[in-house]
């Protein structure tokens, strides 16, 4: 299934029925940002845990855009540095027990085993999508800054719906505690 506009914005994802481990729904989740789809490669995921993280509460980052007018009008590589500053402190600066703002942070739990973050924010009109990768080896697994997005909310909630309907049943599906 294709939630949104490959060309801009889109979730690229699958449940594969006999991918199915400790009875959890295994797949593929990849994200697509101005035509290129990440991670690069074709790769299984746990789905179930993947999807619960993008929609897990009021503080997703994916399905509840943080508004920053500020910040949304920066520069692409600037911003990035920005927000990878905020999320990871402590590989950005000197104090090692610095705390995180995980408030623009979208975690794609498959992707980001392959590397890969997303920072997702909004100036309440539109919502802008970075993308960035760690690469183990080289630059000391620094995040770099890939790509960047920007779409209309209208357009950004279309899709979130698309993909919140398609994994409904895992969504809402009573807790087993």
């Amino acid at each position: 299934m294709i939630a949104g506009n490959p060309d801009t914005f889109a979730v690229l994802t699958e449940k594969v029925a006999n991918w199915r481990i400790d009875n959890k729904v295994s797949g593929m989740l990849h994200i697509c940002i101005n035509g290129v789809a990440y991670p690069r490669k074709p790769r299984a995921t746990d789905v179930e845990n993947d999807i619960l993280c993008l929609f897990n509460s009021e503080d997703s980052a994916f399905s509840h855009p943080k508004v920053s007018r500020k910040l949304f009008d920066m520069k692409g590589k600037k911003l990035f540095k920005k927000l990878r500053a905020l999320r990871f402190p402590q590989y950005c600066s000197d104090n090692r027990n610095a705390d995180e703002d995980r408030r623009f942070d979208a975690v794609f739990i498959g992707p980001a085993t392959a590397g890969y973050h997303v920072f997702v924010l909004s100036d309440g009109q539109n919502v802008r999508l970075l993308i960035g990768r760690r690469k183990k080896r080289k630059h000391g697994g620094r995040l770099r800054y890939i790509d960047d997005v920007t779409i209309t909310a209208e357009e950004y909630q279309r899709t979130i719906n698309r993909l919140y309907l398609f994994y409904r049943g895992i969504l809402e599906a009573p807790d087993e505690n």
